[in-house]
């Protein structure tokens, strides 16, 4: 149960993320640039690597 509540803390903020900037509206930043698919999954790399750490840092992995 443990190891699921910590694979569930990092996978929910990309999931919003990702749902978030997944819906077909107007007016999605990023919508014109043609790197704004790298960039948001860079953001979202740097998301993981951060909550890795900060697990790490609290003893959870």
């Amino acid at each position: 149960m443990y190891v699921l509540s910590v694979i569930s803390a990092i996978f929910l903020p990309l999931g919003f993320l990702t749902g978030l900037f997944g819906i077909n509206i107007g007016g999605i930043p990023g919508v014109e640039d043609p790197n704004a698919f790298w960039v948001f999954s860079g953001i979202l790399v740097v998301i993981v690597s951060l909550q890795i750490w900060i697990f790490k840092k609290l003893g959870w992995f």
